[in-house]
């Protein structure tokens, strides 16, 4: 196991109406009231109700609300700027958040650039790094990306999707009502619930050894996953089924399955490659096509621990040759992301014209990705093309 440093301040305030907790929280937090900025994506969050009941939540608490909605999927750096343009000279000193992992990075990245001189590109192209921001709360619409607790966030500019980390933008406290999860559609169940196993995937799957408690733990969590996945979909009004997906996905990001260990994010590289090629592909389906390609590429440089996530995860019965429980454990994966509806193919994904030898060498651009097995370009083109 690797030394490590882990701190997690997130306030997480979980159960039904929890988003009325938000103006007492945001007060305790902050001191005092104050201007915040509310962030959210399209008409839902107004229609659901949520959105009032946050700002109402805010206001009752003595806060001054503006409020910018628009946020789109796979959330673009434009948005970002006009945003911190718009803003800048308000007196903001909050940014609240409501919505999906979308929209809570896009709040991310609107509090680190209003607390920066320059353009907000910069910390994602590594030309700065984010050493404070304006406090970020978040209520959650959506379980999937774990944002609601992570330092991450990933923003898309001109078919470059890019990422940053850091301490200064996890948010201050998180609101998950599991209620409000019910009247999410099919498709974005299917996708949300596909990304925040990915999360735990990516860390998982390492090359570092001696980390039996949280491997131990990032399999419960998968199981847990995998269990109620298909049950919110067949069933979304399932509150308790929804308990179980939304606390497992907001801590799936929060950095505690990956403690002492070293991550690998391959698969993530390489989705975003196809979705910030075509940013109308949903982030979830592409990691559902990635991910068992990868997974045929890879397992022999590391079968134990593949031979682990079959058996303990995916729950097939060992046989005599490690390749076949290998090849078992990746085609119930892969048959448990077809019953979430998800794409397994390019061709199912809408992404047959996606030219896959460009994007692998933009994937590979600084250098391989991927540390299980580090990953070069010819390599991210044969998963791309063993994923058609």
């Amino acid at each position: 196991m690797l030394n490590f440093s882990y701190c997690n301040p997130t306030r997480l305030v979980f159960g039904r109406d929890a988003e009325l907790k938000v103006g007492e929280t945001a007060l305790g937090i902050l001191g005092r009231p104050a201007k915040v900025l509310v962030l959210f994506g399209g008409g839902s969050a107004r229609r659901t109700g949520i959105l009032d009941a946050v700002e109402k939540s805010l206001e009752e608490s003595g806060f001054c609300v503006i409020e910018m909605g628009g946020v789109q999927p796979n959330p673009r750096m434009g948005f970002v700027r006009e945003t911190i343009d718009w803003v800048r000279d308000q007196g903001v000193k909050a940014v609240v958040a409501v919505g999906g992992g979308s929209v809570i990075d896009t709040a991310k990245a609107v509090a680190a650039g209003l607390e920066y001189e320059g353009d907000c590109w910069d910390f994602f192209e590594g030309r700065a790094t984010v050493e404070k921001a304006l406090p970020v709360f978040a209520v959650l619409t959506i379980p999937a990306a774990g944002s609601e607790q992570s330092i991450r966030a990933v923003i898309t500019h001109h078919g470059t999707k890019a990422g940053i980390g850091s301490e200064a933008i996890r948010p201050k406290a998180a609101f998950i009502n599991p209620a409000r999860f019910s009247t999410l559609p099919a498709m974005q169940i299917g996708a949300g619930v596909t990304d925040m196993l990915s999360h735990i995937l990516e860390r998982y799957f390492t090359n570092t050894t001696a980390t039996d408690y949280t491997d131990h733990q990032a399999e419960a969590a998968m199981r847990t996953i995998i269990a109620f996945g298909p049950k919110v979909l067949s069933d979304p009004s399932d509150y308790d089924a929804w308990c179980q997906i939304g606390l497992a996905g907001t801590f799936a990001h929060s950095g505690c399955f990956g403690l002492g260990r070293e991550e690998d994010w391959a698969c993530h590289a390489i989705e975003h490659e196809i979705s910030g090629w075509n940013e109308h592909i949903v982030h979830g389906c592409g990691l559902a096509v990635v991910i068992p390609s990868w997974m045929r590429y890879v397992s022999h440089f590391a079968p134990k621990r593949f031979v682990d996530f079959a058996v303990r995860v995916m729950e097939v019965e060992p046989q005599v040759e490690d390749a076949a429980t290998i090849a078992l454990g990746i085609a119930k994966f892969t048959g448990w992301l077809q019953t979430l509806g998800m794409p397994t193919t390019m061709a199912a994904l809408g992404a047959v014209d996606c030219p896959i030898e460009a994007l692998a060498r933009h994937c590979c651009r600084k250098g391989p990705v991927g540390h299980l097995k580090p990953l070069a370009a010819d390599d991210v083109e044969a998963i791309l093309t063993g994923a058609q």
